[in-house]
C-alpha cells in the first residue's frame, strides 16, 4: 500500500484520512504540539494506529508541502472567524453547535468522550 492511499485527497484544501470525516490537520496540529501516539489515539478513537502513524510519517515525508497546506487552513479558520464575529451566529451554526453539544454530552454519559480520563480503581484484584 502506497502512503497516499490512507487519504482522500478532495482538493488541494481538503486532506482527510481515507474511510474518515477528519483531516489530516485535525491530527496534525496535535501532533505539532507534541501530543503522542497514543494521545492521538485517544483524541480521535475511530482512528486506527496505522492511519495515525501514516499521517504524520506523509507529514514528515512532504514536510514543506503539508506546512503550505496546515498554514492555509489556519488562515481560513482565522478568517471564518472574523466573519463569526463580524456577521454572528447564524442559525445553522447554533444548530449545529447544539448538535455537537448533545453528541459530546451523550459520549461522556456513556463514559466513551476520548477526553475523559478513565476512573482508576482502588482495589488492585480490578
Amino acid at each position: 500500500m502506497e502512503l497516499r492511499d490512507y487519504f482522500d485527497f478532495n482538493s488541494e484544501i481538503d486532506i482527510r484520512i481515507k474511510g474518515h470525516r477528519i483531516a489530516i490537520q485535525h491530527v496534525l496540529n496535535k501532533y505539532r504540539e507534541g501530543k503522542g501516539v497514543e494521545e492521538l489515539h485517544r483524541r480521535f478513537p475511530t482512528l486506527s494506529m496505522e492511519k495515525i502513524y501514516a499521517t504524520i510519517l506523509y507529514y514528515l515525508t512532504n514536510k514543506s508541502e503539508v506546512e503550505v497546506y496546515l498554514e492555509r487552513e489556519r488562515l481560513m479558520d482565522a478568517e471564518a472567524g472574523k466573519l463569526i464575529e463580524a456577521y454572528g451566529r447564524t442559525p445553522t451554526l447554533i444548530n449545529w453547535e447544539e448538535r455537537l453539544e448533545a453528541a459530546r454530552q451523550k459520549l461522556i454519559a456513556e463514559g466513551k468522550y476520548p477526553m475523559m480520563p478513565q476512573p482508576v480503581s482502588e482495589d488492585p484484584a480490578v
